[in-house]
C-alpha cells in the first residue's frame, strides 16, 4: 500500500482523541447517537424512494443528492465529535454493528478526503487490535486510492463496462495476488462480488435497461 500523507490539521485531529473509557450511560448514549446515523445514511445510499420520485418527478435526483450531501456532512461532523471524544469507536466500545454505523459516513465522505485519510490510519491499528473489521478497512483504503486516482488494492470500487459489469474503478495494483489479498481481509472473490454488484446494478436500473433490450444482468462465469 503506498504511503499516505496527512496534513498537519489530520495529524491534530489524530492527537486530539482521548481514548478515554466510556461509561455505560455514556455507551447508551453514543449508541443511540450511531443508530440515528446509520439509519439516515442507508436511507440516501440508493436511489430516491417512490415518494420523492412522485412528488418531484424529473427532478427527484437533484433533490435527492443535496438531501444527501447534506446528510453526509451532518453525520461526519458527528463522527468527528465522537472521535474527538472517545477515539476510534471499534467493536469493544459499541459493538461490531455500532462500529460499521461509525464506519459508514467516513467510508462516504468523499468531499473530505483527509478526513478519510485520518481515519483510515486509526482504523488500521484497531484493525491489528482485532478491533474493527477488516472488509470495512479494505473497502476505506480502497475508497480513497479512487478519491486520490490511484488504483485499488482489493478493487472493492466498481464502475461498470460496456456490458453493465461491475469492474474494478481505475485498475488493481496487483491482479495476480489480489484473491489472496481479498480472503486475508474477509473479502468474497472478485467473481462473486462482482456478480453482486452486476446484478444490484441491474435492479437499481431495470427500467432503463428493459428500455435498452437487456433483460436481465451479464454475470462472469
Amino acid at each position: 500500500m503506498k504511503k499516505i500523507l496527512l496534513s498537519w490539521a489530520a495529524i491534530t485531529f489524530i492527537s486530539c482523541n482521548s481514548n478515554k473509557n466510556i461509561s455505560a450511560s455514556e455507551r447508551e448514549k453514543i449508541i443511540s447517537e450511531l443508530n440515528y446515523i446509520g439509519k439516515i445514511d442507508q436511507k440516501f445510499a440508493g436511489i430516491p424512494p417512490a415518494d420523492m420520485t412522485e412528488k418531484y418527478g424529473k427532478n427527484v435526483w437533484k433533490i435527492f443528492e443535496a438531501k444527501r450531501d447534506s446528510v453526509g456532512k451532518d453525520n461526519q461532523n458527528r463522527i468527528k465529535k465522537l472521535y474527538s471524544q472517545y477515539g476510534y469507536l471499534g467493536f469493544k466500545q459499541v459493538g461490531k454493528e455500532n462500529s460499521t454505523q461509525f464506519w459508514l459516513p467516513i467510508q462516504h465522505a468523499d468531499h473530505d478526503i483527509e478526513f478519510q485519510k485520518t481515519m483510515l490510519v486509526a482504523m488500521q491499528k484497531e484493525v491489528n487490535r482485532n478491533n474493527a473489521s477488516k472488509n470495512e478497512y479494505a473497502l476505506l483504503e480502497d475508497r480513497i486510492a479512487v478519491n486520490t486516482h490511484q488504483k485499488q488494492r482489493f478493487g472493492t470500487q466498481v464502475t461498470y463496462n460496456n456490458f453493465e459489469q461491475a469492474v474494478p474503478k481505475n485498475g488493481l495494483i496487483d491482479s495476480a495476488n489480489v484473491e489472496k489479498l481479498r480472503a486475508k481481509y474477509d473479502l468474497p472473490t472478485l467473481k462473486e462480488y462482482y456478480n453482486g454488484m452486476t446484478e444490484r446494478h441491474f435492479k437499481m436500473n431495470e427500467k432503463v435497461f428493459l428500455q435498452r433490450g437487456i433483460t436481465e444482468p451479464k454475470l462472469y462465469k
